[in-house]
């Protein structure tokens, strides 16, 4: 028989007010509960722990004495967990680990840790790129505090908070025809040779949206990672189509290249936060803050090309 953590604190106040009546007094309870939990206590420990006199009250045995102290040790310890875990829950220090799938993240997460680091040096900060379902995934197993991911499929078990929508872009280098244009469109972008960004989910997406130009695609090259692309492009490998975009056009190829919306489409991505469900500690809480008001800014605007830029 297991005994609840409410019936140690009943025999707990029937061992120290030496009567049935002033514990039920001391823990606001009917006296039935006391002697409830003291009947329970004795048959789960198997051994008596009080001697019981009518007139007199209640008086622990030697058992009863030794299982007493194991039990004001127990709930102390107990009640100090509670009391380190609200600590936690509360504190800006600490480690918070960060997933994120946004080959973006580079351009603005830098500046979040900075500005909280300034100003809590005890924090310490932990960033992991992975792909949508390996960030997801690591959340889930408690190895992130909280992820950066494109959200798709809902999941009950995370909630999430949207930062910004990004729409889908055409990327062509700076001196290319179509970079004389305002806006391009999709049948305008499969007559070009085109370099696929070959990362899960990003595929498909990329697929779907180029197969609306009603032409045969000619694939020249794929990468899995942004910069390769970027950089593919600024040498004129070809066009390609992205969703998020650093701040600064310039690549690792050193040539500069154009962003151009993409005219009569509403094909985007969201780019989210993601938590596990319940109460979220007060560091996480700053960051997710923090994150939400650069989205929300002019800096976030600088991460996505839309119409109206």
């Amino acid at each position: 028989m297991t005994l609840s953590l409410r019936a140690m604190r009943y025999v707990q106040a029937a061992l120290q007010n030496g009567s049935i009546t002033g514990a039920a007094e001391a823990v606001n309870v009917t006296p039935s509960a006391i002697a409830a939990a003291l009947d329970q206590a004795e048959k789960a420990f198997g051994m008596a722990l009080v001697t019981r006199a009518r007139a007199k009250g209640i008086f622990p045995t030697a058992a009863g004495r030794d299982v007493g102290r194991r039990i004001d040790d127990l709930l102390e310890r107990y009640h100090t967990l509670l009391s380190d875990v609200s600590d936690l829950q509360a504190s800006l220090s600490g480690n918070l680990a960060i997933g994120y799938n946004a080959p973006i993240a580079p351009a603005f997460l830098p500046t979040l840790a900075a500005q909280i680091l300034s100003t809590h040096p005890d924090v310490a900060l932990t960033f992991t790129e992975g792909d949508n379902d390996a960030v997801k995934m690591g959340l889930l197993d408690g190895k992130f505090d909280m992820i950066l991911f494109v959200e798709d499929l809902p999941n009950p078990q995370i909630e999430t908070q949207p930062l910004l929508f990004a729409p889908t872009y055409c990327l062509c280098p700076a001196n290319h025809p179509l970079a004389e244009n305002k806006t391009v469109s999709v049948s305008q972008i499969v007559n070009e040779p085109l370099i696929l960004l070959d990362r899960p989910a990003a595929r498909e997406y990329y697929y779907d949206v180029l197969e609306k130009g009603g032409k045969d695609l000619r694939i020249v090259a794929t990468a899995n990672s942004t910069e390769m692309v970027r950089s593919l492009v600024a040498s004129g490998v070809g066009v390609s189509l992205l969703n998020m975009k650093p701040r600064d056009t310039a690549t690792y190829a050193g040539s500069n290249i154009c962003c151009l919306p993409i005219s009569g489409g509403t094909n985007g991505v969201t780019l989210s936060l993601g938590f596990a469900h319940g109460p979220k500690r007060g560091l996480v809480q700053m960051f997710a803050e923090n994150c939400i008001a650069f989205c929300n800014g002019k800096p976030g605007e600088q991460l996505t090309v839309r119409m109206d830029q």
